[in-house]
C-alpha cells in the first residue's frame, strides 16, 4: 500500500536536499518572511522541485508547502501531500547539520506517509503508517531523553518536565521525529504552535514506528484543518507518552 507514493517522495526528497545542500555550497541570497521568519532561495528552489515531482505523479492530490501559497481548494480533498521544503532553515544557513527536507502525506485528515531526508548527514527515512498499531507500552525508565527544539533548549523556554528527563536540543522538528522513530531518542516534545508542514512527515513516521503522537495534553491531532496549524506536539512510546501526557494534563 502506497509503495508508489513513498519511492517517489523519496526521490523527490533526496533530489530537493542534494540540490539545496549544493546550494549553500556555492553561495546563495536569504531573507525573511513575515518580518521574522528565514527563507532563502534554496527554500524555494526545493519548493519547486517537490512540487513538480509530487504534483506531476499524483495530480489529483491536494497541496499543503510553507512555501507556497494556501488555497482551500485542498480541504475536501481525501490525500493531501504536506511539505516542507527545508525544516530548519536557521540551521540551515549556519552550517549545522540539523535540517531536513519534510514530505507527508495525509489521507483523510490522518498522516499515511512520511519522508524526511537530512542533505548534511544523507540520513534518509521513510516509511507509510497506515495500518501500523501502537507497540505495547513498556516499563517506565528511571531517565529518558527528550528532544527539543535548539533555541527551546538553548534559552531555557521549555515547560517543567517530569524527574527524570533529560532535554536535548535538535535543530528542525521534522529531524527530531525522525530521530525518535529510529531510536535515538524517547520523546519529542514542541509547546508551541507549529505547521502542518513542520510535523506530518515526521508524525507518519512515528506513527509507523509504533510510537503514539498527539498534542501535549494527549490530545489527537488531525491535518488538512482549514488553519493548518497544531498546538504543540508530544510523541513517544504509549508508555512515556502516557506518562507525559498525565503530567503536563496536571500542570493544565
Amino acid at each position: 500500500m502506497l509503495e508508489q507514493e513513498l519511492q517517489v517522495a523519496r526521490a523527490a526528497a533526496r533530489a530537493a536536499g542534494d540540490e539545496v545542500r549544493r546550494m549553500r555550497e556555492a553561495g546563495l541570497r536569504f531573507g525573511y518572511k513575515d518580518g521574522r521568519e528565514l527563507v532563502s532561495e534554496a527554500d524555494l528552489r526545493a519548493a519547486e522541485m517537490l512540487h513538480a515531482a509530487l504534483t506531476a505523479a499524483f495530480p489529483h492530490d491536494g497541496w499543503l508547502g510553507e512555501e507556497h501559497a494556501d488555497s482551500d481548494d485542498r480541504l475536501p480533498c481525501e490525500r493531501v501531500w504536506v511539505v516542507d521544503p527545508i525544516d530548519g532553515t536557521r540551521e540551515y544557513l549556519q552550517g549545522i547539520p540539523e535540517y531536513a527536507v519534510s514530505v507527508g502525506l495525509v489521507v483523510e485528515g490522518h498522516p499515511a506517509l512520511g519522508v524526511v531526508y537530512n542533505p548534511a548527514t544523507a540520513e534518509l527515512y521513510g516509511a507509510v503508517c497506515l495500518g501500523v498499531g501502537e507497540r505495547p507500552p513498556r516499563a517506565g525508565a528511571a531517565t529518558f531523553d527528550v528532544l527539543v527544539g535548539r533555541s527551546e533548549h538553548r534559552w531555557q523556554e521549555l515547560p517543567p518536565l517530569p524527574v527524570g528527563a533529560r532535554p536535548r536540543g535538535v535543530g528542525s522538528v521534522a529531524y527530531r521525529l525522525a530521530l525518535l522513530a529510529a531510536g535515538r531518542g524517547d520523546a519529542v516534545l514542541t509547546g508551541y504552535g507549529r505547521a502542518e508542514w513542520d510535523v506530518a512527515a515526521g508524525a507518519a513516521l512515528c506513527l509507523a514506528a509504533g510510537l503514539r503522537v498527539t498534542g501535549v495534553l494527549g490530545d489527537g491531532l488531525r491535518f488538512n484543518q482549514p488553519d493548518p496549524y497544531v498546538r504543540g506536539l508530544l510523541a513517544a512510546e504509549p508508555g512515556l507518552h502516557a506518562h507525559l501526557a498525565g503530567f503536563f494534563q496536571r500542570l493544565a
